[in-house]
């Protein structure tokens, strides 16, 4: 029986090396699913942990606990014990101690005191580090506010009364890294005690007793590993119960992070399922057909074998044992093939798993060559109960029993119905194919009722050519199913290369919009004025480097750009509309430099109170206040000593000091020298002052060249300065989204860096803007820093595509510290990780391998043309030209691989204007921009150019040896000699 086989496959190799190919396709497409699914959902975790903000990957426990007079004993002793209940951990935890502490000369302000292992290491300091009980550092932005200069004593209080500790400030810090993971702890942070930084302490400060109970903190960060692994939730759960249980605190919030994990996984494991799946499926139809056009191919010697006398068991064995051979060998092929390939595209599995994936391809290779064979044999059937009347008949019958019509209804039914289940079930990938056998199921049917009513009207019109291709259409068994099979490969390979095309622009998009340039400089700086600067003197041409501020937190969201190199830098989308105009209106200057300043101001009444004018150097944005009085009850004139402000100060708000309810004092003249910083005509002009609009403010009235300043009574009694307008008000701005609602009740204001209350004027309205998405407002830099003396938010430094290095060089040379590098490519490369882009990837690549299969079976049915060649050779002897025979010999299954590449190509649109998109790029369903088109020109004519390529080389090499053997085949004496037009060779026939 194996001599038998054997031989049999040597008789049909073409055939045999065919189903061989089949073959390893389909363990190929197989075995890479499990392997690329487990190597994927380890890379995606890992891209969505890099991605993720630090606080999520941090745990932190908690406890608030007496240090008994030894604090380092302590820290010691609580480290020890949450390493035994904190098992989910890394291997270097950062310990700390944090209370809140009153500050002040009357204890008015709180602040954080704490100590934290390695402080030093991650502050710039200007000073020395706190080594002892009794010393300090303080932040440059609190020794600012509070005039702290090293050297200086603080006292802190636990509460009015309690006993006072005492700190030499001994330095000066600013963060090193405020985005890294050290800082992540919001108790270490300003967050928590206001808008004053923490004081840093020597862990021996704590040991006085006059620090009362403070919290102890212990902060990790989770194992990659263990974010990664499926039961990390259940981990801390576990663990958050043993902490409670023993007085300990778990902080925990990686939950968000979790679920995106969860969420990639998910989507690599439907779409991984859906491509596989698809690929597997067409390849055991392509199996079908190839067993089906080989099974006609044997008719005789089946029919031969019947003669003999042979079993109907023994002729199955010796059909199925030509199938089964080349199925064997394709196994390790294909086996080796598959891992290989997911391995290249989405990395290797942990060494711990890999046996288990090993296995799990061994299992999808056998279902698939099961399910292989099942079609193989399934085909050959039919042919093995036909009669031996039937199987040496060489004229295919044209009637067809009805079952085939009720599988392929049933087949088509099915198809619908999957369609739109697995549409609304997150498989939309799947809906093409599912379109396509629905299309192509009555579109063959049809194709060949077409091709009858052809080839019967062609001949009498003398049209030979036509007449045969389309007989070689409607009698040749199978032909239909070429048809289908090429129609679901190729819309099946449109749909994954549109998709995966939709999903770079959406991931482009989403990046741009995300950073608002091609490349965004995190930077650390002390103010927005200083950040202008240094941008400004990097870059004087304005062609490269732009500043920007960008506060997430102010509702509505605020991003401040330098407006005028918007254009040039910035990267605007066509979704943010045109490009707006946010240059504000001059504003008088009122600047100073260093030397006496004089006030004139008349008392109105009784008490004494004093001004503090609070000036803003205009080339680094460090703050100056100048007191002056107290001025006595009556007109005066007060002077006092400007110090700094080598480059000119800018005057940014004018204070009372000591005011009671009722009181006011009338500014009169603001002089240096011989020059008036405000004269009579800007002090009187009620434009260029305003209050503030946090809480009850005092009057600001500015009338007959005069500011006068007034203390509201209680209970309306708040705010007490005067802003001058450094700008032109109100400013412009661009709205995001609605308008917010306080602005329909009153006259629009926002507050920028500190300013008040700023009143604006929309200048345009967009669905969306840079970096701030679908809820924020954009305006001018250069203007609002001119209005606020503070900062908030996130100071970057966006840059042009082809930024020169010099222009970097020359930010980190005027003063700026870069904590982050960012770009658009490399955004869009992170966002590539997530589950639906990984998942979209392994699609295309089945989607060209069920296009492989596809040509596979167009070729088994090209090649197994010896009684196709057997007629045409009758047909040439009898007169017919050698042009109109070749065209026969090839032009029938080129008719189908076209038609059936429209088909597909129909199919996929059709899919997308039923289902819609193939599916959100995003694990977190991110909309923020109007979506790519689903079907780009560009792909469309990628996936046509692709399976024309692969079809139409597959059917030209399949179809040569054919169409060479019908060229050579002289005509008989008694037809003439052949070289006539097509009427003439009837005629002689």
């Amino acid at each position: 029986m194996l001599r038998l086989v054997l031989g049999a496959l040597r008789a049909r190799t073409a055939q045999a090396w065919t189903v061989f190919a089949l073959a390893v396709l389909l363990v190929t497409a197989a075995t890479a699913g499990p392997w690329y699914a487990a190597a994927a959902e380890r890379r995606a975790a890992a891209a969505d942990v890099a991605v993720a903000p630090v606080e999520q990957r941090m745990l932190s426990v908690r406890r608030q606990l007496d240090p008994d007079g030894d604090a380092p004993v302590a820290l010691t002793t609580f480290r020890a014990t949450v390493d035994r209940l904190l098992t989910v951990r890394d291997g270097a935890p950062v310990l700390g101690m944090a209370v809140s502490m009153s500050f002040g000369k009357g204890g008015e302000s709180s602040v954080t005191a704490a100590y934290r292992d390695g402080v030093c290491g991650h502050l710039r300091i200007e000073g020395d580090c706190p080594r002892a009980a009794g010393e300090t550092i303080v932040s440059g932005a609190t020794a600012e506010v509070y005039g702290l200069h090293i050297g200086d004593t603080v006292v802190f209080s636990s509460q009015p009364g309690a006993p006072q500790e005492q700190a030499r400030v001994v330095g000066r810090y600013e963060l090193a890294d405020p985005a890294g993971a050290y800082w992540a702890n919001p108790i270490f942070r300003r967050e928590v005690a206001g808008n004053i930084d923490p004081f840093f302490l020597a862990a021996d400060a704590f040991s006085s007793g006059r620090f009362v109970d403070p919290t102890f903190d212990y902060t990790t960060t989770v194992p990659p590993a263990a974010l990664a692994g499926a039961d990390l939730a259940d981990q801390l759960r576990r663990a958050d119960y043993t902490l409670r249980g023993a007085g300990y605190y778990l902080i925990a919030p990686t939950q968000d992070l979790l679920d995106r994990i969860a969420a990639d996984r998910a989507a690599i494991r439907r779409g991984v399922l859906t491509g596989a799946l698809q690929a597997v499926i067409l390849c055991w139809f392509a199996l079908g057909l190839a067993g089906r056009h080989t099974a006609g191919d044997r008719r005789g010697d089946i029919a031969l074998l019947k003669l003999r006398g042979s079993t109907r068991r023994r002729v199955l064995r010796l059909a199925a044992g030509q199938h089964l051979v080349p199925l064997f060998l394709a196994l390790p092929v294909g086996y080796g093939i598959g891992p290989l390939l997911a391995r290249t595209l989405a990395g290797v599995v942990p060494a711990e798993e890999s046996g288990a994936v090993w296995r799990s391809c061994l299992v999808a290779a056998a279902v698939a060559l099961a399910g292989g064979a099942a079609a193989l044999i399934g085909a050959e059937l039919p042919v093995l109960r036909a009669p031996v009347a039937l199987l040496l008949r060489e004229v295919p019958g044209r009637r067809r029993g009805w079952r085939r019509g009720a599988v392929d209804a049933v087949l088509v039914v099915l198809a619908a119905v999957g369609a739109f289940q697995l549409g609304r079930n997150g498989f939309a990938a799947a809906v093409p194919v599912l379109v396509a056998v629905v299309l192509a199921v009555p579109l063959a049917r049809l194709l060949g009722a077409a091709a009858d009513r052809a080839g019967a009207g062609a001949d009498p019109a003398g049209r030979l050519r036509l007449g045969l291709t389309a007989v070689q259409v409607s009698r040749r068994p199978g032909a239909d199913r070429v048809f289908a099979v090429v129609a679901v490969a190729v819309a099946g390979l449109t749909a994954a290369t549109a998709a995966q095309a939709a999903g770079d622009t959406a991931r482009a998009d989403r990046s741009g919009q995300e950073l608002g340039a091609a490349r965004v400089l995190s930077v650390q700086v002390a103010n927005p004025t200083a950040l202008l600067r240094a941008v400004r003197e990097a870059d004087p041409g304005g062609r490269y480097a732009m500043a920007a501020v960008v506060d997430d937190t102010a509702r509505p969201a605020i991003l401040a750009v330098d407006a005028a190199r918007l254009g040039a830098v910035g990267r605007w989308l066509p979704a943010y509309g045109p490009l707006p105009s946010l240059t504000a209106g001059d504003a008088p200057p009122a600047t100073v430099s260093a030397g006496q300043l004089v006030l004139r101001a008349r008392n109105a009444g009784e008490r004494p109170m004093a001004l503090a004018v609070h000036l803003q150097d205009i080339a680094d944005g460090s703050l100056l206040t100048v007191a002056f009085g107290p001025v006595p009850a009556g007109e005066h004139e007060v002077t006092a000593a400007v110090e700094g402000c080598a480059g000119g100060c800018r005057v940014t708000r004018l204070d009372l000091v000591r005011a009671g309810a009722g009181d006011s004092l009338t500014v009169q003249a603001l002089r240096q020298a011989d020059r008036a910083v405000f004269d009579s005509a800007a002090l009187g002009d009620p434009r260029l002052w305003r209050g503030s609009a946090k809480g009850p403010a005092m009057s600001v009235v500015a009338r007959q060249g005069t500011l006068t300043l007034a203390q509201a009574p209680p209970p309306y009694r708040g705010d007490s300065s005067a802003f001058p307008m450094a700008a032109g008000l109100p400013l412009p701005v661009v709205v995001a989204g609605a308008v917010p609602d306080g602005w329909r009740l009153g006259d629009p204001s926002v507050d920028v860096f500190g300013s008040g209350a700023v009143p604006v004027r929309i200048a345009g309205t967009t669905a969306v803007l840079p970096s701030v998405g679908t809820s924020g407002i954009l305006l001018d830099l250069d203007a609002a820093q001119r209005l606020g003396t503070g900062g908030g938010g996130r100071t970057e430094v966006w840059l042009a595509p082809g930024a020169p290095a010099s222009v970097v060089a020359g930010l980190t040379a005027a003063g700026l510290v870069v904590l982050g590098d960012d770009t658009v490519s490399a955004r869009a490369d992170r966002l590539a990780g997530q589950g639906p882009a990984v998942a979209t990837r392994l699609q295309l690549i089945t989607a060209a391998l069920g296009l492989l299969a596809a040509a596979a079976a167009v070729a088994v049915a090209v090649v197994v043309a010896g009684r196709r060649l057997t007629e045409l050779r009758a047909l040439r002897r009898q007169g017919l030209p050698a042009r109109a025979a070749v065209t026969a010999g090839r032009a029938g299954y080129a008719a189908l691989v076209v038609l059936g590449l429209a088909a597909g190509l129909l199919a996929a649109v059709v899919a997308r204007l039923v289902s819609g998109p193939p599916g959100r790029p995003f694990v977190d369903d991110w909309q923020v921009l109007p979506a790519p088109p689903a079907l780009p020109p560009a792909a469309l004519g990628a996936a046509v150019g692709a399976a024309v390529c692969v079809l139409g080389l597959t059917w030209w090499l399949a179809a040569l040896p054919l169409a060479r053997q019908v060229a050579g085949t002289a005509p008989s004496v008694f037809a003439g000699d052949g070289s006539g037009s097509e009427t003439g060779g009837r005629a002689a026939r």
